[in-house]
């Protein structure tokens, strides 16, 4: 493990906690996973066809499977459509965990209906808008003068 987390340049740490879904890996560190084990990314993503060889690997795999369609934040759908922390981490920079943790911590606007973490279109907009990155204001001058 110590190995390939070199490798791929992440801490052993960091690995062995997205191994067991401690933590999320962004789409860098799975990318970089990737191509040092010289396989596809859906490989190690449950998105393809991969063989088992853990026995929580089947259980993942069938609630993988299990998904719902999710109407896309910016559409009429989803304007209201209330999306769980795994399906609002799709849109926005951060993991599910952290999103739970930033909710819970009024951070970032959220629903709690029910004592669950949800998301609105709305919310993963207005948590998009204040997660841009924007140019320095004497950028801007620039530019436009």
């Amino acid at each position: 493990m110590r190995r390939l987390a070199k490798l791929a340049g992440i801490s052993a740490s960091q690995l062995s906690r997205v191994e067991t879904g401690k933590a999320g890996a962004g789409q860098e560190v799975i990318c970089r996973l990737a191509g040092t084990l010289d396989v596809p990314v859906s490989d190690i993503t449950l998105g393809g066809d991969m063989a088992s060889t853990t026995k929580e690997a089947p259980a993942k795999a069938k609630k993988a499977t299990a998904t719902r369609d999710v109407p896309y934040p910016g559409s009429p759908d989803g304007e209201w459509f209330h999306y769980t922390p795994e399906e609002a981490a799709r849109f926005l920079p951060w993991s599910a965990l952290q999103l739970k943790r930033r909710a819970y911590a009024r951070q970032i606007p959220f629903n709690d209906g029910g004592a669950r973490v949800t998301f609105t279109g709305r919310d993963i907009r207005e948590i998009s808008e204040m997660t841009a990155v924007r140019p320095l204001a004497e950028t801007a001058q620039r530019r436009s003068g």
